[in-house]
């Protein structure tokens, strides 16, 4: 398990960070980010995302994954993540047997690259060491091309092109208007309304995308052993037992608890502090 060299990103580190924050988020996150920015130029090289990075994979290739996860974490803890800050991470507590862990950020980094190879390898073997071996729910064809249609690209991309045909929409719209051709205005009119269904394709398929990276809606439970119980007390009934590594859906919560599905007959509550959100 090689991890990914992330010194080629470091550079462009600073205007990452501010492109990292979405598109149709508002003004506030916008400066958010840049006093990240800021304060990243306030800190000494000690504690700069890019020393971490050298830092972390430094450690990895010495063997010293423990500290090496620890550098990691840091790099996230500071506002900067991507699928090979992940991938490395749960690499690192591959290595020091942290099943949960690395299940965990295999997860994550998947969720960013849906058909990254190495992540997709190294989550499968992760996955074969996990006690419960739980089968997932077969998928019909059109979801499976959605989802496929939403993983070519980042939400990012996909927004971008929605601006892109919104525009030629307004152009070929001008075109119609003023145009005294009858070719040239038929033209304008099939070319506008072609441009506005791609806009709101891609832009839907831009907001699903970044849902689907945002959205807590599954988890993987950390602790060796985890009793799931048919109500969110300490009271309930317990109906059975997940262990260290299993993926599950988390359709709610309620306080100290979440409610997790497995199947639809494996449905109850466990302790939010036995799981972590992917």
């Amino acid at each position: 398990m090689s991890y990914k060299n992330l010194k080629s990103q470091v550079s462009s580190l600073k205007h990452q960070v501010i492109q990292a924050v979405s598109w149709d988020m508002g003004l506030g996150n916008w400066l958010l980010g840049l006093l990240l920015v800021l304060s990243f130029q306030g800190r000494g090289n000690t504690f700069t995302p890019a020393a971490l990075l050298d830092s972390a994979n430094a450690a990895y290739s010495k063997n010293e994954f423990e500290r090496s996860s620890q550098y990691y974490e840091q790099i996230i803890a500071l506002g900067y993540s991507s699928a090979e800050v992940y991938y490395n991470l749960g690499n690192a507590y591959y290595k020091t047997d942290k099943l949960g862990r690395s299940i965990l950020n295999y997860e994550r980094a998947k969720k960013i690259t849906p058909f990254d190879e190495d992540v997709t390898f190294n989550l499968k073997l992760a996955n074969q060491r996990t006690l419960d071996k739980i089968e997932p729910a077969p998928k019909l064809f059109l979801n499976e091309w959605w989802e496929s249609l939403k993983s070519m690209h980042s939400e990012r991309t996909w927004g971008i092109r929605s601006i892109l045909c919104f525009a030629l929409f307004f152009f070929f719209i001008g075109v119609f208007i003023i145009s005294e051709r009858t070719f040239t205005k038929q033209l304008g009119f099939w070319m506008a309304l072609i441009f506005f269904i791609t806009t709101c394709i891609t832009f839907n398929i831009s907001r699903s995308r970044y849902k689907d990276i945002t959205e807590k809606n599954s988890a993987v439970i950390l602790s060796s052993s985890a009793e799931i119980k048919n109500a969110p007390t300490e009271n309930g009934t317990k109906l059975f037992i997940l262990h260290e590594g299993t993926v599950v859906s988390t359709p709610d919560s309620n306080g100290a608890w979440v409610k997790v599905e497995i199947s639809s007959d494996k449905v109850g509550w466990v302790k939010r502090s036995s799981l972590e959100f992917i």
